[in-house]
């Protein structure tokens, strides 16, 4: 059985226990009441490490996942989730004059409505050109 539901069984037992101590209070066999309640604090105190153990193999499961996945060689392979690099690449001469030649098409533009669409369309209100926007 797994910590958690373990865990579960140990509270409900406790609870179970303690309506067994209101009862015993009421009834002429009231010393049996202490003895239900301390039982009863125990379980409580048993299920509190039961579910302390859950979360610490829960917590060792996600690092030793986290452990697991390889550590991301550039920005692009971290933004793409892993897909578009390996765990081992670098990055590709002709990648990077690609990312250049991006940038700087983008820098040499009047505005991103022009850099979409490759110049044949400007946002006139927001031109930072104003003579290419005409």
């Amino acid at each position: 059985m797994s910590h958690r539901r373990t865990a579960l069984v140990l509270r409900a037992s406790a609870w179970v226990l303690l309506g067994a101590t209101a009862a015993a209070t009421t009834s002429p066999y009231w010393p049996a009441a202490i003895g239900t309640a301390y039982t009863a604090a125990v379980l409580v105190w048993c299920g509190r490490r039961e579910a302390a153990l859950a979360r610490r193999e829960r917590v060792q499961a996600q690092r030793a996942e986290l452990a697991a996945r390889p550590a991301p060689c550039c920005l692009l392979w971290h933004l793409s989730d892993g897909t578009d690099h390996g765990a081992d690449c670098t990055l590709d001469p002709g990648l990077v004059a690609d990312i250049a030649r991006g940038w700087a098409a983008l820098d040499a533009t009047c505005c991103l409505a022009s850099w979409e669409s490759r110049g044949a369309r400007h946002d006139t209100a927001h031109c930072t050109r104003k003579d290419l926007a005409a």
